[in-house]
């Protein structure tokens, strides 16, 4: 009887556990199903267009994800997504809608995973440039604006800040976490092997501090990019590069006075004084005394709807992500996944052309090898062009280099061409805690890939064989797609990055341009002219079919643990962090583990 009750509690607590997930996932439904049957925003006449900045800006299709549902479900604050095309699209044809007098910046983006990098925010600059040129109003509002939100806003025609404000630019820099010393605290082995000199990817986990050449290219790229972003600044704004870099190295950060006595901002403005503004740019708004405005947000809903055409498309994939063997999960490129998109684009009749958009790291270097096949292929049948985002390196460059043609930004961070071997092993750690393992076999080295004691120097030698197998296997690569001396790549290569502008003049890209730019030179490739219709690949994920894969656990875990989001994200970088080395050799082509430049 005791057994039974026990059971029986036991089952009565899982169904209430379970009708609870239910009820949550019910209203989560009927929230959404609401939100879909509202009707399109209309778009009043004569209205100022407000670009709210406070997003990440993808390179991919963005849909409503399981996590940003629940999020917003539960009253979260997490920074909503714009695909980067989408949001090209509905700036340039606002520039030609008579409904639209004028654009109003605020907010601040978001550098959210590989999202908001600068190479992006050049083209959505390079847009708001062409709503300019129409002679409409462009105008910004800067609060406490990052350095990303100068380089978009300084090409308005009007800056406006609030006099509280803080310019919260204090330079660029290059940072990366460092590992050696605390593997060494916890016992944690980790052998390593490179090819390159440059092959900085391996250092964060066994050294504490750069290498001499990782300092040396970083400081180099990094140079680069300062100095395009001065340059664009400069342009906008007419403060020289100079004296803008000498304020900064005198006061650090530069409140809303400085701003406006070094003339970066015309004005300083309250909030009101910024609606009195606007209502001269369009009119009074009577039902809410402010001006006339629709939100890019709800203009993209009317003005950007899918593509069709009967003269076929140009299929763009996008290649955002560390790469990894497999399926891959999400903010990652699969090799299985990626290199299945290509098969069936190539196969499919109504594609003329491929636009491979790359924003990656890059990763395991047989998965880099599989999407490269498939695009070899694709390119006997149509043309392949490569569009690099704000970071296509190492595994991100091995899949771009057989492209017909190759488009980088000046600020895109590319090359290292590299391969480095990377092995962990807690033999240490588990000794510490009394664990000892104990290995009988049936060769000398089949217990290579363990994980539970270091490899010998004899092990090491056959795992450098490896890494110089696929080192030279990518340099050859490089020379055939690129049309190189291999003498030459091998010079050019060890590692390396580079800057789009470094690229261009080594030949490892063809031209500075955005993905506009790549479009418009397939399309005429393809016969389908400069404008061709567009097909975007992989698919914005769905929240549905995220919700249905596993609405019990998964839903539960997300909305019981709002609070604890900062371990959440910490789990989500460690984890980012282990799963890219999946390669079944341990042979990788990729950066180190965090490329982030603020």
């Amino acid at each position: 009887m005791k057994g039974f009750f026990k059971t029986f509690f036991a089952s009565l607590l899982a169904i209430v556990f379970a009708a609870g997930g239910l009820a949550l996932f019910v209203m989560i439904l009927f929230g959404v199903i609401a939100s879909m049957s509202q009707p399109v925003p209309q778009v009043t006449k004569g209205s100022v267009l407000v670009f709210d900045m406070s997003a990440s800006v993808q390179d991919r299709p963005v849909g409503m994800s399981r996590d940003a549902l629940i999020d917003e479900a539960m009253g979260g604050g997490r920074a909503r997504s714009l695909s980067l095309l989408t949001l090209k699209r509905g700036l340039e044809a606002a520039a030609e809608d008579d409904r639209i007098e004028g654009l109003l910046l605020i907010g601040s983006f978001s550098a959210d995973g590989y999202g908001s990098g600068f190479a992006a925010l050049k083209e959505v600059r390079e847009s708001i440039e062409i709503f300019k040129a129409t002679g409409k109003a462009v105008a910004a509002y800067l609060v406490y604006p990052t350095a990303r939100d100068m380089y978009v806003s300084s090409v308005a025609d009007s800056m406006y800040m609030n006099p509280e404000g803080v310019i919260s630019d204090t330079g660029m820099s290059m940072s990366y976490p460092y590992l050696g010393g605390f593997m060494k605290k916890y016992g944690i082995g980790v052998q390593v092997t490179r090819a390159g000199e440059y092959k900085a990817a391996a250092e964060s986990f066994v050294l504490e501090g750069m290498s001499d050449p990782s300092r040396e290219a970083n400081a180099a790229v990094l140079e680069d990019f300062w100095a395009e972003y001065l340059d664009v600044l400069s342009e906008g704004s007419g403060v020289e590069p100079d004296r803008y870099e000498a304020k900064l190295n005198e006061l650090g950060m530069l409140v809303a006075k400085d701003a406006q006595e070094l003339g970066l901002v015309d004005e300083l403005l309250y909030t009101d004084e910024l609606i009195a503004k606007m209502q001269v740019v369009s009119s009074v708004d009577k039902e809410s005394n402010s001006f006339v405005q629709t939100s890019l947000d709800d203009y993209l809903l009317e003005a950007v709807r899918p593509e069709y055409s009967s003269d076929g498309f140009v299929a763009v994939i996008y290649a955002e992500g560390s790469i990894v063997n497999g399926e891959g999960k999400d903010g990652q490129i699969g090799g299985s996944s990626l290199s299945r998109e290509i098969r069936k684009v190539r196969q499919n009749d109504k594609v003329k052309a491929i636009v491979l958009r790359v924003n990656s790291p890059g990763g395991s270097a047989l998965a880099s090898e599989v999407i490269q096949r498939e695009l070899r292929l694709a390119k006997e049948k149509m043309p392949v062009v490569v569009s690099m985002g704000s970071l296509a390196a190492s595994g991100g460059y091995w899949i771009s280099a057989y492209a017909d043609k190759i488009y980088a930004q000046p600020n895109t961070l590319t090359g290292s061409i590299g391969v480095i071997g990377v092995f962990f092993n807690y033999e240490e750690l588990a000794s510490t805690h009394g664990v000892n393992f104990d290995t009988v076999k049936t060769t000398q080295h089949a217990d290579l890939m363990g994980m539970f004691r270091a490899k010998t120097d004899r092990e090491m030698e056959l795992v450098q064989r490896q890494v110089d197998i696929v080192y030279e296997s990518f340099l050859a690569k490089v020379a055939e797609g690129r049309g190189l001396e291999l003498a030459e790549v091998a010079r050019i290569a060890e590692g390396r990055i580079w800057s789009g502008v470094d690229a261009l003049d080594l030949g490892l890209v063809d031209e500075l341009g955005g993905l506009s730019d790549a479009i418009a030179y397939a399309g005429g490739e393809a016969g389908l002219g400069q404008d061709p219709a567009v097909m975007e690949l992989p698919k914005a994920k769905n929240f549905l079919d995220e919700l249905f894969q596993n609405v019990s656990k998964k839903t539960a875990d997300a909305s019981t643990n709002v609070a604890m989001q900062p371990l959440v994200d910490l789990y989500r970088e460690a984890s980012e962090m282990t799963s890219r080395f999946n390669d079944p050799k341990g042979v990788y082509a990729v950066l180190p583990y965090t490329v982030k430049i603020d």
